[in-house]
């Protein structure tokens, strides 16, 4: 890992990469993953992926955001982007929020999911239902709309506070902290650290400031021993994978504070320490490779066919 960088190199990032809701990984992250994906895709995947998106009017970095454009626009089309949404993704429920995540508590003993996901309106469930519907549905619109989220969703369920819940923290936005990059800031979410700041820090660590060169250094790094393990995965272990680093490396230092009920007082604000922040570095990347491998993988499967 390059040593860290925190002059004008991280300064510089905050103007440059765009604001996004605090909600996802960040058009970075989102547009890193899809990036890493495409590249390891075989070139018959990429044409039925052209193909899907309208002869490659657009690619899958340019729909990789759209889930989460689709659902804060609520139905209208404020921009173009969200009218390029709309048109590849179609009609949608209004319970699309619940799809991005899955909130298993902490702490639990369940060993199945199915509690968290009811109706099967959650992370897990909407990546196994997307993935065959892309695999088995003759209709072209239906196909095209599953493409939209699963690119999406792949992403999201590979950041830890996408899969838990902390006595009503709503996955750590909640929650509040002090965070390190271009100076100390305080009263930001958890969520938000992990969505999108140790991302920020890490394009500094590379001394990079755009995301394409991030994506290609990462791409560079993973091994075939790598790719062929975090290939196995499914959606459920993917889910229980990013539980156990919520568990083990975001929450340990967070102070303890329950969420649920009326709240009477400021939340508790916690401000992370250096090694904190360096560890969250290591594990954004880790999770950026893994997700950008498993998408290919489910990608090149469902496409596998005429």
């Amino acid at each position: 890992m390059p040593c860290r960088i925190r002059s004008t190199i991280a300064l510089g990032l905050i103007s440059l990469l765009v604001a996004v809701p605090a909600w996802s990984w960040g058009s970075a992250g989102h547009h890193i993953i899809a990036i890493i994906a495409e590249r390891r895709l075989s070139p018959a995947a990429r044409d039925k992926i052209r193909a899907l998106l309208m002869d490659g009017k657009y690619s899958m970095v340019e729909i990789s955001t759209c889930a989460d454009q689709l659902r804060s626009a609520s139905g209208v089309n404020n921009s173009p982007q969200d009218a390029m949404c709309q048109a590849l993704a179609g009609n949608i429920p209004p319970t699309n929020g619940t799809w991005h995540y899955i909130d298993i508590p902490l702490p639990t003993n369940a060993k199945t999911l199915d509690a968290f996901c009811p109706q099967g309106d959650c992370v897990t469930a909407k990546i196994t239902s997307f993935a065959e519907t892309l695999r088995t549905s003759t209709d072209e619109a239906q196909r095209r709309q599953a493409l939209v989220f699963l690119v999406h969703l792949v992403g999201d369920i590979h950041q830890p506070l996408h899969t838990v819940e902390r006595d009503c923290d709503k996955g750590g936005n909640s929650e509040r902290v002090g965070f390190s990059l271009d100076g100390k800031h305080s009263d930001v979410k958890l969520h938000q650290v992990w969505d999108s700041k140790e991302l920020d820090l890490l394009m500094a660590d590379y001394n990079v400031t755009d995301e394409h060169a991030l994506a290609e250094a990462l791409i560079a790094s993973i091994s075939p021993t790598q790719a062929e393990k975090w290939a196995r995965a499914t959606p459920e272990e993917m889910a229980w994978e990013s539980y156990r680093i919520a568990v083990t490396r975001v929450y340990p230092t967070i102070a303890y504070q329950n969420f649920c009920g009326a709240q009477t007082a400021p939340p508790i604000e916690t401000d992370l320490a250096l090694p904190y922040e360096e560890q969250g570095t290591r594990v954004v990347q880790l999770q950026l490779m893994k997700a950008g491998v498993r998408l290919a993988v489910m990608l090149e499967s469902a496409l596998a066919g005429p």
